[in-house]
């Protein structure tokens, strides 16, 4: 799928060279398909089946060439010297039949085309660079399999602070409920799972899906999972960078849904475990990955497109759960305590929406000085109360309504929701 939304080549018309001209006429025998008989003098017979072309290099025949050899054999009548017309024809008849001889294509094998395009140059891909080139930020093809919140949050970011064409995103959903909106702000969407690795052809693809649907997989296939694109993804001819959303489900289990397990080492696949939260719709993300985003093996694919919109940590895969519970949707935990410091500022007499931002501002001052100083919440917290002031008699008020456990608790309530979805289903 091209940048504008066109459909782009299917990977079988792509293997094929397309034998035409360059204004769409088929690459036959004769004046049609070439240029060179436009120049043949009026009233000349055509040289029929030369299948020259005007660059090249034509036998010679007296300075002229075959198809003002076969013009002059018309013309014998006229001319003064019959024995020079006659050699004339013998040696047009000769050039002919050498250039039929070179042309002519074995059996079983398409004629040339007249363009003289080699197949690599037609082949490319709908984001305008030929296939074989390095994906980059400004070229990739960035696909979704999955349509839910975070990815609508992921793909605002990337258009609208990383600069991402819409024409480059594709997303996929197999119930479509979710596509319109996709649709709408000019991304291609399917609710075909291998599109997006067949005929979408994407380099970077974020799968999006609960992890019960992979689990449920697992039930349906007994030895070997069903697929989750239908159909195991094909080998593609260029890298495919599989990034992973998927709450409570290791890499291997995810790859065994997705690789044809007959021959899986064929695939030029690099996979990662993903965090991101919902600021990335804002390009103010937090991300993290499972491998030193700044290592060697992590390609420069992988760390653009997440860094444009996130400011990426590296986790270890095995903490990727507590990661999400924590740094995703902690969010929701954040602005809950937001909203109720600015309640209490509102509480005081204060405007609605001065006690917000006052709110906000409070925590980000906070949160600067913490990543600032290095040193523990804590110690901060000490530093801003004074004996008997008002900071202290409002801490122990927290402490009676439980605040601290409250919110460690809701950290908690959502890793364990992550493991409970995996096997609900």
């Amino acid at each position: 799928m091209s940048d504008d939304g066109s459909k782009p080549p299917s990977d079988a018309g792509a293997d094929a060279a397309p034998s035409s001209g360059a204004d769409g006429a088929p690459a036959s025998s004769g004046p049609a398909g070439g240029g060179a008989a436009e120049e043949a003098p009026v009233g000349a017979a055509p040289a029929s089946g030369t299948g020259a072309t005007p660059g090249d290099k034509q036998p010679s025949a007296g300075g002229t060439g075959a198809e003002e050899g076969a013009a002059g054999a018309s013309a014998g009548a006229a001319s003064e010297d019959p024995p020079a017309a006659s050699a004339t024809k013998s040696s047009a008849a000769a050039g002919d039949k050498k250039v039929k001889s070179s042309e002519k294509p074995k059996s079983g094998e398409k004629a040339p085309s007249r363009t003289g395009a080699s197949k690599s140059s037609v082949k490319s891909t709908g984001s305008g660079r030929k296939r074989g080139a390095g994906a980059t930020l400004e070229n990739a093809r960035i696909g979704f399999l999955g349509a839910g919140k975070l990815v609508e949050a992921i793909v605002k970011g990337l258009v609208g602070h990383a600069k991402v064409a819409p024409g480059r995103i594709y997303v996929s959903s197999k119930s479509g409920r979710s596509l319109d909106g996709f649709k709408q702000n000019g991304c291609v969407v399917t609710k075909r799972n291998y599109d997006l690795f067949a005929k979408l052809d994407c380099d970077v693809v974020f799968v999006a899906v609960h992890g019960h649907v992979i689990r449920e997989l697992f039930k349906l296939g007994g030895t070997r999972p069903v697929a989750l694109t239908t159909n195991y993804i094909p080998n593609q001819r260029h890298p495919l960078y599989l990034l992973s959303l998927v709450g409570g489900i290791p890499l291997t289990d995810l790859k065994q849904t997705l690789l044809n397990p007959d021959h899986p080492d064929k695939y030029k696949l690099e996979a990662h475990r993903v965090m991101l939260n919902a600021s990335v719709a804002y390009g103010l993300g937090l991300g993290a990955l499972d491998i030193e985003p700044d290592s060697k093996k992590c390609a420069t694919v992988v760390r653009d497109v997440l860094t444009s919109v996130a400011k990426l940590e590296y986790f270890p895969e095995t903490t990727m759960d507590a990661v999400c519970a924590l740094g995703g949707n902690g969010l929701a935990f954040v602005h809950y305590f937001i909203s109720a410091l600015s309640d209490g500022g509102f509480k005081m007499g204060m405007p609605k929406v001065v006690a917000v931002k006052m709110a906000t501002k409070t925590l980000q001052s906070a949160a600067a000085c913490l990543l600032e100083s290095g040193k523990h919440p804590s110690d901060l917290r000490d530093a801003c109360t004074s004996p008997s002031g008002p900071a202290i008699y409002g801490l122990h008020l927290l402490e009676s309504k439980d605040t601290a456990s409250g919110l460690a608790a809701a950290v908690e309530g959502a890793f364990k929701r992550v493991r409970e979805l995996v096997e609900s289903k």
